[in-house]
């Protein structure tokens, strides 16, 4: 019995990233391509780049001052670090065998407990950390409904996005919206040779991926993302199985998942958050001067940069409290956030 046992603790562990994947409505659609540094930290190196001059055809520098291309380093630490226990007593396992019962229990847990906890908060985080959040005027209708979907269409095409990957994770009631348009095409017609879990359609160059409503943000109607933006790494996946637990006949299971949720800096802009109205903030805007310069918002956290790096990734950003001197700044970029709101897109200022 305790070979069993350990086999199919063995047999599980080692394939329960597959099985995240095959049941997962985000995972699937999320980049995978992420470094670990240290146990809970991943580093991502994003390199600069220059603005293009005219050339010159006489002097030193024809090509222009140049410039140190020093890579801006955006740092995701994880901070979900789950973990699950139970026991399954020999008596109560009847007349399966205790490995069958433990399997049973084990499936379970993840299907009903680990996964849905995982895209909850995957979703929220993409959605809370999207390039562009686009608060609706009104109440979303039928008639209302694709051309929000348009809308991520166009921010995608004009920020450059790739097609390929490309996915729309939305609501039933958003799905039951726009499923009659001529422009969607019910998955029974794609021309694939597999669909993804939870994709229904395609629709404005997204697949379409109908999302049970308890794991959606509220007031999110759609998150469009490119699947180069969005990753869910998970450091630690790990199932223990005991056979001869102290005080207990039968099998002591436990579990534990490190995780976290991340928008990649610089493919933020492949985030796009379709919202309803009174949902977000209002933008910051600049005052003062150069040597004094201030920023305001009605509510929420402030942070900014100098060296014109992205505010909501970057090393060096810093939290705004009161006006400081840009005279040496590059460019100042700078968003807000608070709890229960989404945040705003990142304005900036160049002297």
């Amino acid at each position: 019995m305790a070979n069993e046992i350990f086999n199919l603790s063995d047999k599980f562990a080692a394939g329960m990233a597959k099985y995240f994947s095959a049941n997962s409505f985000v995972k699937p659609h999320s980049n995978g391509k992420l470094d670990f540094d240290g146990v809970d930290t991943v580093k991502v190196y994003v390199p600069q780049t220059v603005e293009p001059i005219p050339y010159v055809r006489e002097g030193m520098q024809r090509y222009g001052n140049p410039k140190e291309l020093i890579p801006d380093v955006f740092i995701y630490h994880m901070t979900q670090d789950m973990a699950y226990s139970g026991t399954i007593d020999l008596g109560n396992s009847k007349s399966r065998t205790i490995g069958k019962a433990t399997g049973e229990w084990t499936s379970a847990q993840m299907e009903q407990r680990i996964i849905p906890m995982v895209d909850r908060y995957a979703l929220n985080r993409y959605a809370h950390q999207a390039g562009h959040a686009e608060a609706l005027a009104g109440a979303i209708t039928p008639e209302t409904a694709l051309k929000a979907l348009d809308g991520a269409r166009r921010h995608f095409v004009n920020h450059r996005v790739p097609l390929d990957g490309r996915v729309a994770f939305v609501t039933p009631e958003f799905n039951s919206m726009i499923c009659d348009s001529k422009q969607y095409t019910e998955v029974e017609k794609l021309a694939v040779k597999a669909v993804t879990k939870g994709q229904v359609g395609q629709c404005k160059s997204f697949s379409i991926i109908e999302v049970p409503e308890d794991l959606m943000p509220a007031g999110l109607n759609f998150l469009a993302a490119s699947k180069r933006a969005i990753v869910l790494p998970e450091k630690i996946n790990e199932l223990k199985l005991h056979d001869k637990p102290q005080g207990t006949s039968g099998v002591l299971i436990e579990g534990r998942h490190l995780y976290d949720a991340f928008v990649i800096g610089n493919y933020a802009e492949g985030v796009y958050a379709c919202v309803n109205n009174g949902t977000t903030l209002a933008a910051p805007t600049f005052g003062g001067t150069k040597s004094a310069t201030t920023i305001t918002c009605a509510g929420g956290v402030i942070k900014y940069t100098l060296d014109g790096s992205d505010p909501r990734f970057s090393k060096s950003a810093k939290v705004y409290t009161e006006a400081f001197d840009a005279t040496n700044a590059v460019k100042v970029r700078a968003y807000a956030s608070a709890e229960n709101k989404f945040s705003t897109d990142v304005v900036e200022k160049i002297w």
